[in-house]
Order: C-alpha cells, then sequence, then structure tokens
C-alpha cells in the first residue's frame, strides 16, 4: 500500500475559510500532496509536497527556537532544485533552514477500498485510478506574505476553494470524497485558530477510515449504520471519535459524489 501525505493550506476571508486545490491536466483537483519517502515523517512530506507543488515553504530559521515560517528571496530557485532531484532536505540545511512541521496539524487519515472489483474510477480516496493507498491529511495556514507561484510549463491550475462551496462545486472541480469531507469539517470554523484547536483534539483519537461500498456504488463512513453490512475490506471503530459526526456516506451523482446521512439527505 502506498503512503500519501495531502495538505489543506488554509486563508481566512471575509465569507469563510478557503483551501488550496489544483490539478494538472484534465481530471480532479486535489490537495497538494505526494507520496512520504521511507523514514520520512509524514508531517515532513506534507511540508516537501507543499513547496514542490505550489511553491509556499513552510520554513524556518534552523537555529531559531521559535516555530515561526519564514519568507526567503531565493524560493523559486530553492524549489526549482527540488524538483531538479535535489534532496530537498538538505536544500534548506545549505541555507540554514529547516522544515517549520509544527505548523502542520495532523487532521484526518483516509485509507482506500482495495478489495478485487472496487477499483471503479472514483474511488481511489486521492482522486486517482488505482486503489490501495493510504492519505493522511493535514492542515497549515497559508504563511503572512507567501502566495502560490507556478510556472507555465507545469500547466497547473490552481483554486482558492471556500470550504463552505465545495459541495455546490463538487460536479465542475471533480472532487474526491475526502475533500468533500475536509470541506465539510472545515466550513464548521471561522477562524484559523479554532481549526488547529480542533486539530490537537481529534489527535487525540486517530482513527484510521476506511469506507465500505455501499449499495449503488455508495461509500459508508465507518460511523454508518450500513457500515457493518458494506463490500469490502472493513476497518470498524470501537468506539466513534467525537469528530466522526454528521453524514455518513457518499453517493454518486453525475460526475461527483455528494456527501449525505444515512437517509439520503444531503447535510449543510
Amino acid at each position: 500500500m502506498s503512503e500519501l501525505a495531502q495538505i489543506a493550506l488554509l486563508r481566512s476571508r471575509p465569507a469563510g475559510l478557503e483551501l488550496l486545490v489544483l490539478r494538472r491536466g484534465p481530471g480532479a483537483f486535489v490537495l497538494p500532496g505526494g507520496s512520504i519517502h521511507t523514514n520520512e515523517d509524514p508531517r515532513i512530506t506534507a511540508a516537501r509536497v507543499l513547496f514542490e507543488d505550489t511553491g509556499v515553504l513552510l520554513g524556518r530559521d534552523a537555529s531559531a527556537d521559535a516555530a515561526s515560517t519564514l519568507e526567503m528571496p531565493s524560493l523559486p530557485a530553492l524549489r526549482r532544485k527540488i524538483l531538479g532531484g535535489a534532496n530537498a532536505t538538505e536544500v534548506l540545511r545549505a541555507v540554514g533552514f529547516t522544515w517549520a512541521n509544527e505548523a502542520l496539524f495532523a487532521w484526518s487519515h483516509w485509507q482506500a477500498p482495495s478489495s478485487a472489483g472496487l477499483s471503479s474510477p472514483g474511488i481511489r480516496i486521492d482522486g486517482g485510478s488505482n486503489t490501495g493507498n493510504s492519505t493522511r491529511v493535514f492542515v497549515a495556514p497559508l504563511p503572512l506574505g507567501l502566495s502560490p507561484i507556478f510556472e507555465k510549463s507545469e500547466a497547473a491550475e490552481p483554486v482558492w476553494l471556500l470550504a463552505s462551496e465545495a459541495a455546490a462545486r463538487g460536479d465542475e472541480l471533480l472532487l474526491p470524497p475526502h475533500v468533500i469531507r475536509t470541506c465539510w469539517e472545515l466550513a464548521h470554523f471561522d477562524k484559523l485558530a479554532e481549526v488547529f484547536a480542533a486539530a490537537r483534539k481529534r489527535a487525540q483519537e486517530p482513527h484510521p477510515i476506511l469506507p465500505r461500498v455501499g449499495a449503488n456504488l455508495s461509500l459508508l463512513l465507518p460511523w454508518d449504520p450500513e457500515y457493518a453490512s458494506g463490500q469490502g475490506e472493513s476497518l470498524p471503530f470501537s468506539y466513534q471519535p467525537k469528530w466522526a459526526l454528521g453524514p455518513s456516506r457518499f453517493v454518486r451523482k453525475d460526475r461527483t459524489w455528494q456527501l449525505v446521512s444515512a437517509s439520503g439527505t444531503q447535510k449543510g
């Protein structure tokens, strides 16, 4: 099973919290992310792939005790070195920096169905075409003074998505299930500080989420009342974590997923 780390990069706007999603070429918009290297801390993975994907560096002076994020004038050059194959941590160390992984907070851990017969397009949690991935989602604030930068050769299409509008824009952006759920959760917060406080509490109940396939190719989350009768591998909760609330399944509508209650009603 491949291990992925993705990051919901957040910024506050008058209408609510926004997170960055992007795509390269046709297909789904996804969170910035990538594979966790052997023996790599998933938080460092999330910071590294964020820099690789967007040019936003969650970094700090390696000699400082403070966990503040810093802006560097040579960010594009550092990014080009890393995208060219250089070791990201060593590139930062050479200029006296290290990852500010204290600025990232674990949010959720998703596992995609991997049983035979469950490889239909759209089942994979990260929006790709294969199954069997484990995806760890982190949240972090957009550092003051920084913004995502993409070169024309990257053909990247970024979108700042208002968390509360994810359901309405699902068909347009082809959002994968775990991004829709993450947006549903984030839409309940007004301030970034509230998100990070909630993340600290969620870290005390780090239960992986393994959806099962229900009737009509629905995806059942572990707190769904029909989870036990679903198809595929099972990872039931021994108890219901405090964050496992609200709608408990995804249903397919047109080109996208909708997050609904067990009764089939879409929840805001």
